[in-house]
Formats: C-alpha cells, sequence, structure tokens
C-alpha cells in the first residue's frame, strides 16, 4: 500500500465502527483529508493522542483504495489547554467550521494552516494575554485576505475615492469602506466603524503573521471588529457559522 507524509491538524473527529475514529485534517501541502484511525478509540491505542480534536501532527498516511488511513503519527502540538476552556473552544470550533467548510480536497491551503495554528496557539496559551474574540476577529479577517475577499479600505469601493479616519461618517460595508457621498445609494448590509477600529483593520492587513493579532486595544473596538468579519462572512457565504451561536455575549 502506497504511503505519504503530511503535517496535520485534526479539524473534526467522528466515531467509526467499534473502535476507530474517522479524522477531517487540514494538511501541509495536502489540503483538506479525510482518513480512518484504526481502533483509535481504545485506551492503549498508538493514535489515542493523535487522533484527538486540534492536535497537530506529523502523520504517516496510507492510500486505499477510495480511502485514506493513518499509519503512523507523532503529535507536534496537541493544544490541550482548550479542551479546559469553553469560550476558548467555542472560538477553536468557529475556526475550525471554516477551515472545514472552505477548503477543498487537494487544495493549497498552507498559508490558512498557518493562520490557524496561530490563532489555536494565542487561544491555548494566553500568552501574551489577548481577549478570546479580538483572536477570533483577526483569524476571520485574515481568512478574508486568504480567501481573495478582503475588504476595501483605504478608498470607496463605490467611487474610489481616498477614505481615511478623517471622514466624517466612516461606514463599512461588506465590500468596503464607502464615502459621504455614497452612503445614501449603496446597498446591502452596512455598519458604522469608529476610526480606531479603521486603525486596527488596517493593522491587522498591513502587517505579517503573528504580528497581526498583537496589539492591545478595547472591548467596544473587539466588538466592532467581530461585526465587520461577521457581515463580510454573511455577504460572501450562503450559510451561517453554526459554532458562532455557542459563543458566550
Amino acid at each position: 500500500m502506497k504511503t505519504f507524509k503530511a503535517r496535520g491538524l485534526v479539524l473534526r473527529e467522528y466515531e467509526a465502527g467499534e473502535s476507530d475514529k474517522r479524522l477531517l485534517l487540514l494538511c501541509k501541502g495536502v489540503g483538506r483529508l479525510f482518513v480512518y484511525a484504526r481502533g483509535a478509540r481504545k485506551p492503549k491505542s498508538k493514535f489515542i493522542a493523535a487522533a484527538q480534536l486540534f492536535t497537530y501532527a506529523d502523520l504517516v498516511i496510507a492510500e486505499g483504495r477510495g480511502f485514506h488511513s493513518l499509519a503512523q503519527a507523532s503529535v507536534i502540538e496537541s493544544f490541550y489547554d482548550l479542551r479546559t476552556d469553553y469560550d476558548a473552544l467555542c472560538c477553536a470550533h468557529v475556526i475550525a467550521e471554516i477551515c472545514e467548510r472552505t477548503v477543498l480536497e487537494s487544495e493549497n491551503c498552507d498559508e490558512l494552516l498557518q493562520l490557524t495554528l496561530k490563532a489555536l496557539g494565542y487561544l491555548h496559551k494566553k500568552e501574551p494575554p489577548l481577549p478570546l474574540l479580538q483572536v477570533l476577529a483577526v483569524f476571520m479577517l485574515r481568512f478574508f485576505l486568504w480567501y481573495g475577499v478582503a475588504p476595501t479600505l483605504d478608498a470607496c469601493c463605490i467611487c474610489g475615492v481616498i477614505c481615511d479616519e478623517k471622514t466624517k461618517t466612516l461606514v463599512l460595508y461588506a465590500e468596503g469602506l464607502v464615502c459621504d457621498d455614497h452612503k445614501a445609494t449603496a446597498s446591502g448590509e452596512y455598519i458604522p466603524i469608529s476610526p480606531p477600529t479603521l486603525s486596527a483593520l488596517h493593522y491587522i492587513y498591513d502587517n505579517a503573521l503573528p504580528k497581526a493579532f498583537l496589539f492591545t486595544v478595547g472591548d467596544g473596538i473587539v466588538r466592532e471588529m467581530q461585526n465587520a468579519a461577521r457581515m463580510f462572512w454573511r455577504h460572501h457565504f450562503d450559510w451561517e457559522l453554526r459554532s458562532l451561536t455557542y459563543l458566550s455575549a
């Protein structure tokens, strides 16, 4: 049986048979992949650690006829503490759902995998101590950049006139900022945002990982960032993120 090596993150785990697991992985160089972990639910299984939700591991995967199975696994990071913090776990589930529902099989997702690991790391270790919803907002906003639908933040998305913190009233639509002259004619969902929130959005998009996560803002700005991220999601995707309903208010 042919085998190959990959590094993968467990996005979902399902029970299969009497003692097996079926794992949904996000793999470097491979994309989204389903694999069977034989006997992974047995107490003495060699896969018991690597077959846990949010575990990142070095894997050897065997290719069968129409399926893949786990042959070897060595844990790199378990993100174990996510399981002991309800709010952090809920944020991690949102991230997993986004990856699960948007990445295609065999699609290059290395940048998204790196973004996901950075976000899970900040949710897990809390060093530096970042608000959980800030981490989630940054992940979602950077996801739109990876997906190719990041909003226009330097100019009006209708006429192209420059918009910045000095604009009379900052209004953000799903495609980006809209200038004062076109607010009455623009269509679709929109939210008002404050100048500090616009500065935060610029910071997120202008800096490389992991620096894009590392800034300090108040709760009000975090809420505006979250509102913007959720509006962008509703505009670009025709399904709801079920995991968002479990987040604490």
